[in-house]
């Protein structure tokens, strides 16, 4: 109960930040109302947000990439980025820097492929799937082969082998996990206003029809993982 007036408490200080203006996207103002209700509404979720259809990473899932076999089996997921020197092709690599958030593969392909972009500003429509802002700097995609074990789902409920994320802690969720998801609210809504959703999906912050953009995963710091491909925003998405 404590964790939970303490999430409040933060949320609720969010707020009064976020309504203050605190939060401004100097180079698109355009879509700054947008965001900021996006925000906004990521602060206060509620069984109604809850979507029952995240992607599973189990081997059992056809729509998404396996390597290997046994302890050595990854599934391929995919991250936006603005460190392309961070990423060697065809090299493995350790996550030292920190947590890395990732879609899996090849999902992020597939939306486009079935909403295809207008060609004004593909950077800004991805970072409206993503949920992140209309002014980031992120520019590259990069294809990364992960164990399993370390990834998990950025929610309350961080389990990566189901199809639902629920609002509050289950029972047997380590301590640990609990700081970090207490810091990362602290961070998400403080620190850089990003309408990170808590249960397991972006925010597609202009989409009339639904929120629910892709789910979302956390690779965890110092994880190690294998470079298969490196692209362009706009050649990714134009392979």
């Amino acid at each position: 109960m404590k964790i939970r007036r303490y999430l409040t408490f933060l949320v609720f200080v969010s707020v009064l930040i976020l309504a203050a203006g605190a939060y401004a996207t100097d180079n698109c103002s355009c879509y700054d109302f947008f965001y900021r209700g996006a925000v906004f509404n990521a602060m206060l979720p509620d069984e109604g947000d809850i979507y029952s259809n995240l992607t599973p990473i189990i081997e059992s899932n056809n729509n998404i990439s396996w390597q290997g076999e046994g302890l050595e089996k990854r599934v391929l997921m995919v991250a936006w980025t603005k460190y392309p020197s961070s990423y060697p092709v065809g090299q493995s690599i350790r996550t030292s820097w920190g947590d890395t958030w990732v879609t899996a593969y090849p999902e992020v392909k597939n939306y486009f492929n079935t909403h295809p972009t207008s060609g004004v500003d593909l950077r800004l429509e991805v970072a409206q799937l993503l949920g992140l802002p209309p002014d980031t700097n992120n520019s590259y995609f990069v294809e990364l082969w992960v164990k399993p074990n370390d990834l998990f789902r950025p929610s309350a409920d961080n389990e990566i082998n189901d199809t639902v994320a629920q609002l509050y802690f289950p029972n047997n969720t380590d301590f640990s996990y609990k700081i970090w998801f207490l810091n990362n609210t602290r961070y998400s809504y403080f620190a850089k206003r990003l309408p990170w959703t808590r249960l397991g999906y972006t925010y597609h912050w202009e989409n009339q029809e639904s929120k629910v953009g892709l789910s979302e995963f956390v690779i965890k710091k110092n994880s190690e993982v294998t470079v298969r491909s490196l692209s362009s925003t706009s050649d990714y998405l134009n392979q």
